[in-house]
């Protein structure tokens, strides 16, 4: 059976909208990918997802990480915001893997107390990462990212990176992101930077899945890596899930049988009792 993904739209003039890009690459890695509006209830998405996909979106409020909005904001959706960090925590809880592509990689990391730069030219020396898709190929590529080779996403990408040494590898990605990752939030680290610094790479301290990805892997064929990892993640929490379940059924089984064998011992030693009254005569 393939995992279900759930991937988070953008409610917009009644319609809930997402790049059908991400559905092909879900496909193409196995997975059945399933469209959920950020007005829905999180408990609900999580209640039949095994993988969690979290895309491109408005800006994330700064109100969020503690901030008031700079001049350099963009548009924003609060709605959305609460309901895709409720959806983090959620996922993380339930041991649901998680992939976060642009914004998604920035929710992942607000939602677990991390703040961000609320525009990528108050880093200094920053190089262009607001690049905008219609005006450059969304496949072109843009600008290098190095990733941590002691990283899961180097286990996951390392066979399309360029590398040079026991530490280095790299690869080049598009871009088309005006926020970005500054404090990493609690149980992440950063695992891949370009070259002024910024964070295009986080994922979680522990074995969980949970990765975030500044880049569009959507547009990039080698990167299609991304999606096969989250689709086997998320294979494998079905089986769990239906493991826990089975178990859960059998046990319920043996207590019903274990309670019907009680109720039927007692109804026989009623029965003999009714049967076989007490001996009256005095003597």
């Amino acid at each position: 059976m393939r995992p279900i993904i759930a991937i988070i739209g953008t409610s917009k003039d009644g319609y809930t909208l997402t790049n059908t890009q991400h559905f092909k690459r879900v496909l193409e890695a196995g997975g059945l990918p399933v469209l959920f509006s950020p007005e829905s209830d999180p408990e609900d998405v999580i209640e039949v997802s095994d993988g969690i996909l979290l895309v491109q979106g408005p800006d994330i409020h700064p109100s969020f990480y503690g901030e008031d909005p700079s001049p350099n904001l963009r548009d924003v959706d609060v709605v959305k915001d609460e309901f895709e960090m409720t959806l983090v925590k959620l996922a993380i809880e339930r041991e649901i893997p998680i992939l976060g592509v642009g914004r998604g990689m920035q929710i992942i990391n607000v939602a677990l107390g991390g703040t961000l730069y609320q525009d990528v030219y108050e880093i200094p020396k920053a190089i262009k990462h607001d690049w905008e898709i219609g005006r450059v190929r969304p496949d072109q590529k843009l600008h290098t990212v190095r990733v941590k080779t002691d990283s899961k996403l180097y286990n996951i990408l390392k066979d399309v990176l360029v590398i040079e040494g026991t530490n280095d590898a790299w690869t080049w990605v598009n871009s088309f992101h005006h926020q970005a990752v500054k404090r990493v939030g609690e149980g992440l680290r950063q695992v891949a930077f370009s070259v002024d610094g910024l964070i295009e790479g986080i994922e979680s301290t522990d074995e969980s899945f949970v990765i975030g990805v500044q880049w569009q892997p959507e547009y990039l064929d080698e990167m299609k890596v991304l999606y096969e990892a989250l689709v086997k993640a998320a294979l494998a929490h079905q089986q769990r899930k239906h493991e826990i379940e089975l178990i859960q059924l059998e046990e319920e089984a043996k207590k019903r049988l274990l309670q019907g064998s009680t109720e039927q011992g007692e109804s026989h030693r009623t029965s003999e009792t009714n049967d076989n009254p007490p001996d009256m005569n005095q003597t």
